[in-house]
């Protein structure tokens, strides 16, 4: 069975839309991502460090699988908002974890 509603299918429509909100709130999203990780490796500036190669190449591939999910949603305004609540809640647990670890 599809999760589609019947009459309703997933097409091209809005495709402008959700390429932006991908790209927009992706990259915020995948640094919002890596800044938790970084606070659970407890990651420092040394480049040649696991950790820090880790994170440097973290957000990237997150940030393309982002763009390519946003077209799953059927309208524009449900990427956008999908992705404006994820952030909130990862920027949220964020500066959570950074309070408590600091």
């Amino acid at each position: 069975m599809s999760d589609v509603a019947p009459g309703k299918s997933l097409d091209g429509t809005g495709w402008i839309g959700k390429v932006l909100a991908g790209l927009i709130l992706g990259a915020v999203l995948a640094i919002g991502l890596m800044g938790i990780l970084g606070l659970l490796f407890h990651a420092d500036a040394q480049l040649k460090t696991a950790t820090s190669q880790i994170l440097r190449w973290f957000p990237g591939p997150v940030w393309g699988l982002i763009v390519a999910f946003s077209f799953l949603f059927h309208t524009s305004r449900q990427a956008w908002l999908a992705l404006a609540v994820i952030n909130g809640v990862v920027w949220a647990l964020f500066f959570l974890l950074h309070g408590i670890m600091a």
